[in-house]
């Protein structure tokens, strides 16, 4: 299915374009959460996200190239991941005793 056919099917609000939109993009979103995200749970996460801010979208946009649109959702929700996961006072390796901070 083109791009053209998926887009429209985000303005008929269609729940299959959501479906095609994975046939078709599956396969990218992954790679690109791959490449940012280790854990498998997150990289899901932030695909099925992908979908739900795609199909939000589409109605305000119309994207020229929707591989483009499509990927740059995905990487910006990652990068906002892979960011609350990292976070200083929710990383475990700088978790210090307070035994050593009484020394």
């Amino acid at each position: 299915m083109n791009d053209e056919t998926i887009v429209s099917l985000y303005w008929a609000r269609d729940e299959s374009a959501i479906a095609e939109t994975s046939s078709k993009y599956g396969g990218l979103c992954n790679h690109i959460a791959n490449y940012i995200l280790s854990n498998y749970q997150d990289r899901e996460e932030c695909i099925n996200d992908t979908y739900l801010a795609v199909w939000n979208a589409i109605p305000d946009k119309h994207p020229n190239r929707f591989s483009v649109f499509l990927s740059r959702i995905v990487r910006n929700l990652a990068l906002k991941k892979y960011e609350y996961i990292s976070a200083a006072k929710r990383n475990p390796s700088v978790v210090t005793s307070l035994e050593e901070l009484g020394d």
